[in-house]
């Protein structure tokens, strides 16, 4: 019992956090893999000597790869090379054996760019996406079960890559109950998952600098 409501703190679904995501995985392989709700800290300090990944197995794979991504997106939104001037911690605050593919990869990113800026993350919001090293959203596996398994932890609001749109098999009962937006860019990500409250300078510096990635 103890475990179960320790399970159930872990996992938030309103309010807002600095650094923290909800992400969103599959377990399990083949016909038989079921989604899950994977909540996600970052944290970034002063520093530049270490990106240290808290997570085993394929879990710390794919924060590694994230947080390389992230570091040249973040060099072209913001002018800064955080691997030289900063330490990232990233966090899967549940670990599961057998967690498949690199569809944590827009969480990861979401999370360290909310850390690094302070801008609180909306925490109805869960995401699932894989991500290019220039900020594209890729498909991802398993969304139909990401979807329900969102559904029901009471997530009000699913980022998912356009490019799966298609694949998404829910009973339209439990759809109905969320609203789910496609994204093709981490631009449309960060515009859906994070509170810009205050940040409206920062907010500009990110999105004007997308027609500037475009047109290079």
């Amino acid at each position: 019992y103890i475990d179960r409501k320790k399970e159930y703190e872990v996992i938030l679904t309103e309010g807002k956090r600095i650094g923290r995501v909800n992400g969103l995985a599959v377990i399990g392989g083949g016909s038989a893999h079921s989604g899950i709700l994977l909540p996600i800290e970052a944290e970034v300090v002063p520093g530049g000597k270490t990106a240290d990944i808290v997570a085993t197995g394929k879990l710390g794979e794919i924060a590694k790869e994230a947080v390389k991504n992230v570091s040249a997106i973040i060099m072209h939104y913001f002018g800064e090379d955080i691997k030289e001037t900063r330490d990232i911690y990233v966090q899967f605050l549940q670990t599961y054996e057998g967690v498949e593919g690199d569809s944590a990869s827009i969480a990861v990113a979401t999370a360290i760019i909310s850390a690094l800026k302070h801008i609180p993350i909306k925490q109805e919001v869960a995401m699932t996406g894989s991500l290019s090293v220039r900020g594209e959203v890729l498909p991802v596996g398993g969304v139909s079960s990401k979807v329900e398994a969102a559904i029901d932890t009471g997530i009000k609001t699913i980022i998912v890559p356009k490019s799966n749109m298609q694949d998404i098999v829910v009973e339209r009962v439990k759809l109905a109950k969320v609203e789910i937006v496609p994204v093709t860019s981490i631009e449309e990500v960060l515009e859906v998952a994070l509170d810009w409250n205050g940040k409206k300078k920062l907010k500009e510096k990110i999105f004007n600098s997308k027609g500037k990635k475009r047109a290079s």
